[in-house]
């Protein structure tokens, strides 16, 4: 699988209205050590909560298809529909589906979780102040107000395709639609224009910042000098600019239609753009046009100060992919199971292998254990639990799920004595286990000793009581830590072998699948 099925992926997600955070998302999926099979992309969609499910289904069974899905067609994830029947890829009937697909399905459960909810995008406000400050300045010049909207729009069209065009070269996603940048009808590839390698004159120069630097350049320009009320000045400048412009244009047309014979939506948009500008600067007449070494002084204030900017930003790009890229080394070293097993038999042993004072949960006669050493105060703990609750829910079938507390009832301090005792009569006395869970959780939330815990202890105060039979179960927790030598938490145990602590506790949901697979 290619980046073809990434992006059918996020078009999936995109049509059931499921949003994650893109970056965060191809991140983990290139981490992942068996990227790019479809195990990665199901990892890296659990990674946010999200259940999916892979299906083989045979020709026969076709009439069981959903209405939509991804299915591996030649090696690759593609979106399919299904309507009446009537299957389509990229709004094209399918008429060779069953010809060509491998009888496998990966479709994802509609419901979206809160880790999947779309975080505010502040660009909107930077909009919202570029189009106020754009509005004050025609009213602030009234003269040749038309064209010098047409103007500052074409230059802010140009800006955002420039800016989509360099996140597109840069690997990074962009809201310009799939079937626009991609498409064998309209003969569209933006992919190849950006990546080519056939533009060998320009394997060095990046067009895409040199279009960003051009009408990034052209906006600070418009609003100082519109600010200063000598806009003719800049016009007649920036004139040759656009002229300047006319041959990079004419030769990425050249390189578009003879050499890889397709076409660039946004380096269209982009070339449009300019020759609009172009017109419309010639049909602009001023009364004056004041030259002063204050307007030439602005002028390059203007171009140098965008162009630091842009330097910079290219430079935070480079160290970022950078970074990204020894990340993305060290998810697929830390989540190779094979490393992970050959580092988990040289760890700590436990000593007493009585789990009958644990917490139990899930399957108490299975074969594997994952064992959970935690204390009710240890906020480690709480960034840990809403992992250990997914594995809770997911694997409480196959795996014997214990709980200990790591408490020493020697100390003084009644609050911390009480709140362990209240969480093991919740067990006690509640016949849905599952509630010292929700508990636990609860009171991670409220841990703090200066936290309002008010309407925890209301909630949970039904299963108060038998305080001395909660203290028999902690003094089995507190015995069980004390002869496995445990001394910090959370503590984590796969059978009776300590997990590695140069690990993320948060990768055990990576290692457990392979860990059941083995029997």
């Amino acid at each position: 699988m290619t980046r073809k099925s990434y992006t059918a992926v996020i078009n999936y997600l995109d049509y059931n209205k499921i949003h994650i955070d893109r970056d965060e998302f191809e991140l983990q999926l290139e981490g992942h050590p068996d990227f790019p099979s479809l195990l990665a992309f199901s990892d890296a969609l659990n990674f946010f909560n999200i259940e999916n499910y892979s299906y083989r289904i045979d020709n026969d069974e076709k009439d069981i298809l959903p209405e939509d899905f991804l299915a591996l067609v030649e090696g690759e994830l593609t979106v399919v529909k299904n309507k009446n029947n009537q299957l389509t890829i990229n709004g094209s009937p399918a008429h060779d589906f069953f010809t060509k697909w491998e009888n496998i399905i990966f479709i994802v459960e509609q419901e979206e979780s809160a880790n999947t909810k779309p975080k505010f995008d502040y660009s909107y406000i930077n909009w919202g102040i570029f189009i106020l400050l754009l509005v004050f300045l025609l009213g602030y010049d009234s003269s040749n107000r038309i064209l010098k909207l047409i103007f500052a729009c074409t230059s802010l069209v140009g800006f955002i395709m420039a800016y989509e065009a360099y996140k597109k070269t840069h690997g990074k996603g962009t809201f310009i639609p799939v079937g626009v940048c991609k498409s064998n009808y309209l003969n569209t590839d933006c992919d190849l224009v950006f990546n080519s390698k056939k533009w060998k004159l320009f394997t060095k120069i990046d067009l895409s910042e040199i279009s960003l630097l051009f009408f990034t350049t052209q906006v600070t320009c418009f609003v100082l000098f519109s600010l200063m009320g000598n806009i003719g000045f800049f016009l007649e400048v920036y004139q040759y600019a656009l002229l300047g412009f006319i041959p990079i244009a004419c030769m990425s047309l050249y390189y578009q239609i003879v050499v890889v014979k397709k076409y660039c939506p946004v380096c269209m948009a982009i070339i449009a753009c300019v020759l609009i500008q172009l017109i419309v600067a010639n049909l602009m007449f001023f009364d004056h046009k004041t030259i002063d070494v204050g307007s030439v002084i602005l002028f390059f204030i203007g171009i140098f100060g965008t162009m630091i900017v842009l330097l910079n930003l290219r430079a935070n790009e480079e160290i970022a992919q950078k970074n990204e890229y020894i990340i993305k080394k060290d998810l697929k070293f830390r989540r190779n199971y094979k490393f992970f097993k050959n580092n988990l038999s040289f760890q700590k042993k436990l000593t007493d292998t009585d789990f009958s004072g644990a917490f139990v949960f899930g399957n108490e006669k299975a074969l594997q254990s994952l064992t959970f050493i935690t204390n009710p105060f240890c906020k480690h703990c709480k960034d840990f639990y809403p992992v250990f609750i997914k594995l809770v829910k997911k694997y409480s079938d196959e795996l014997r799920i214990n709980i200990f507390f790591d408490i020493d009832l020697g100390r003084d301090d009644v609050d911390n004595r009480t709140v362990h005792i209240n969480l093991s009569s919740i067990y006690i006395n509640s016949e849905n286990k599952a509630d010292f869970l929700e508990a636990l959780s609860g009171w991670y939330s409220v841990q703090g000793y200066n936290e309002n815990k008010t309407g925890w202890y209301r909630k949970y105060s039904k299963y108060f009581g038998n305080p001395e039979e909660a203290l028999v179960i902690l003094k089995e927790h507190e015995k069980w830590c004390g002869n496995n030598s445990i001394h910090f938490t959370p503590d984590i145990f796969i059978n009776d072998t300590e997990y590695p602590l140069q690990y993320e506790r948060a990768d055990l949901e990576y290692f457990i699948p392979e860990l059941l697979s083995e029997n």
